[in-house]
């Protein structure tokens, strides 16, 4: 009988531990990202580098809208409709790193912007990689980067507009 109780208590302390552990592991990357990041964004991206130049945008205006809804992050670019769910892999104090990734039947492509949060501004960098995939086998990949800077427009952490 102290056998089987020694048992059960023993097979209750490792469920609570593994739990435990579960939901300590559980907490999003989103959760992370600092709110300043959230609201309507005025973005400049200029192409620092790219293996198909003529297919690129030297220079683009953008708005960006960041959101957040439980551990989901959305962008949204009300200027030419596009939305995406984005992927946050790594945040450094006020430095996040986003991934997104498309796939098409001939074609992937992951995004990867790098972007540093002072105050109602943002700089950093958004790298962008497109893989040409014909009949499961990659044919060819390009490369671009961005500098992006980002200036807040609407939405948490605002300062200086209407002497606020």
């Amino acid at each position: 009988m102290k056998k089987i109780l020694l048992i059960l208590v023993s097979f209750i302390i490792n469920a609570t531990i593994c739990n435990a552990q579960v939901i300590e592991g559980s907490i999003a990357m989103s959760d992370k990202v600092p709110s300043g990041f959230f609201g309507d964004w005025k973005v400049v991206s200029v192409c620092t580098k790219s293996t198909k130049k003529e297919l690129i945008n030297s220079k683009s205006f953008d708005i960006w809208t960041l959101s957040r809804q439980g551990d989901i992050i959305t962008l949204k670019n009300p200027l030419s409709g596009a939305r995406a769910d984005i992927n946050v892999n790594e945040v450094k104090g006020k430095t996040v790193k986003f991934e997104k990734k498309s796939q098409f039947p001939d074609e992937e492509s992951i995004e990867t912007p790098i972007l540093t949060l002072q105050g109602d501004n943002f700089t950093g960098v958004d790298k962008i990689i497109i893989k040409t995939i014909q009949n499961g086998k990659l044919i060819k990949e390009d490369y671009v980067e961005y500098e992006v800077r980002g200036t807040k427009i609407s939405g948490s952490g605002i300062s200086g507009i209407f002497g606020i």
